[in-house]
């Protein structure tokens, strides 16, 4: 068997303490999505150098920038224009966004500072638009009386997701669905409402985005409870989340002056100006509609099917096209989103729809690993990854011309991996039993031997069929 060596001399000699990495059980084996600093790099060069600054400010985690700097934007951007939606009708450009993230991950900075400039903007605004722990009925009431550009948002939500009186917004998933697509929820029984002028002069559509910040327990404490039902509604799979254990990173604070931050709040505030003005004249249902470009539509068919194949893993063939045609959808608007905040013309081009790709493919894969949290691994199992994960990087360094080995050399080396042979066998089993090699008789020198050849048909070592996405800065 030849044995990879480093420059400096040494065999490949794994840690003694052995630790597997996570592992990805929700996803398809061998397949990595974009992580959540994939999907900053892949914004368009306006919001990735606000995201970049805030980051170097203020040393925000990157989940809680994409959601934080999706809100506002996606509030600001749904007042002036609609979509073509995948059936041809137009939908709006809102969002429905949560992070979920520990405490000392800069969610609270990046809310208050993506939040500012339309805070700013609104000044002035006689109607209510901003919610946080509301009740289902008395947001209803406000916005069949006038407030059609509203925001429900949090830096910290932990009561958005209780029990109690202040989270029945949370469970209230028929009227989310409805405000979720720019519907009015129609008047029901619980409203108890005589005053036949707000009935007769109700809105039919209005702008609503959501984007709450909450903490891991608690959102982990309402998924127990919540997620059948959130699931059985439709909502949960038109909410994009993102989750993060990590803390902040040391921002240069007061040290670096706000440059890109600067343009983002001018921005914001012409958008919010715009949404006004066409709050006052005309609904939400007959704002201005954005083409998709055909190199677009490709792009959306291909995620589409992707989408499908990332939730193939835990989810049926009839929830995973669910999943997937609600995540294409959520790429759609953030794509809008992308296009109207840059002052792009036209129709929405390629490129940014294999950006808001890549972002779409981000927070699936953390829906994924929120609504289906993968299982505890075992110690044999995380040997058999560890050796397969071994076997992999020899195929690299023999550049494909070497694919297998004999037995014996594999199981020879079990010392090296801190491994009794025993445990070295098992490990190999497990990647034997996963298809992803398999043990072969072979003739060498007329003599017999027993082979380990990987199995190279494996989806494992074919390329993903993965859309094309900018480049990372």
């Amino acid at each position: 068997m030849n044995f990879p060596v480093y420059q400096v001399g040494g065999g490949f000699m794994p840690s003694q303490n052995f630790i597997s990495q996570p592992v990805a059980a929700h996803l398809p084996a061998g397949y990595y999505p974009p992580n959540a600093w994939h999907a900053i790099n892949a914004l368009t060069p306006g919001l990735f150098r606000a995201a970049s600054e805030q980051r170097a400010i203020f040393g925000s985690t990157y989940e809680a920038i994409l959601v934080n700097l999706f809100g506002p934007v996606s509030f600001g951007v749904a007042g002036n224009f609609r979509i073509r939606g995948h059936n041809g009708k137009a939908m709006p450009l809102t969002l429905h966004l949560r992070f979920v993230g520990r405490t000392l991950s800069g969610k609270t900075d990046a809310y208050d500072r993506f939040n500012a400039p339309i805070i700013e903007a609104m000044k002035g605004w006689k109607k209510s638009w901003r919610f946080a722990n509301v009740t289902p009925p008395t947001l209803l009431r406000k916005i069949r009386g006038g407030s059609i550009l509203s925001m429900l948002g949090m830096a910290e939500g932990r009561g958005h997701l209780s029990n109690q009186i202040g989270g029945q917004l949370s469970r209230a998933f028929q009227e989310l669905n409805d405000l979720y697509d720019a519907h009015v929820p129609a008047f029901d029984r619980a409203d108890d409402d005589d005053n036949d002028e707000v009935v007769a002069n109700a809105p039919h559509s209005a702008i609503f985005v959501t984007c709450v910040n909450v903490q891991n327990d608690a959102n982990l404490a309402w998924f127990d409870k919540h997620a059948q039902d959130a699931i059985g509604s439709g909502y949960q799979y038109r909410l994009l989340i993102l989750e993060t254990d990590q803390t902040v990173a040391e921002g240069a604070g007061a040290r670096q002056p706000e440059s890109a931050l600067l343009d983002y709040d001018q921005r914001m505030v012409e958008l919010i100006a715009s949404a006004r003005l066409n709050a006052e004249a005309i609904s939400a249902g007959k704002l201005p509609m954005i083409e998709i470009s055909p190199e677009a539509e490709q792009i959306l068919r291909q995620a589409l099917a992707h989408f499908q194949y990332m939730a193939s893993v835990t989810m049926s063939p009839n929830d995973a096209r669910v999943f997937a045609v609600r995540l294409s959808a959520n790429m759609r608007r953030m794509a809008g989103c992308m296009h109207v905040y840059e002052r792009y013309q036209g129709a929405v081009s390629g490129d940014t729809m294999a950006r808001a790709a890549t972002i779409a493919e981000c927070f699936g894969a953390h829906w994924l690993a929120i609504v289906f949290p993968p299982k505890p691994v075992s110690a044999a199992e995380q040997r058999g990854q560890y050796l397969l994960k071994y076997l992999c990087y020899c195929l690299r360094q023999a550049e494909g011309e070497i694919s297998s080995w004999r037995e014996s050399d594999i199981l020879a080396q079990a010392a090296n991996f801190g491994w009794s042979r025993a445990e070295m066998k098992a490990a190999l089993m497990w990647v034997c039993g996963n298809s992803f090699a398999w043990v072969q008789t072979r003739t060498e020198s007329s003599r017999r031997v027993i082979k380990v050849e990987l199995n190279l048909n494996h989806p494992l070592f074919q390329p993903v069929n993965r859309i094309d996405i900018p480049k990372y800065r």
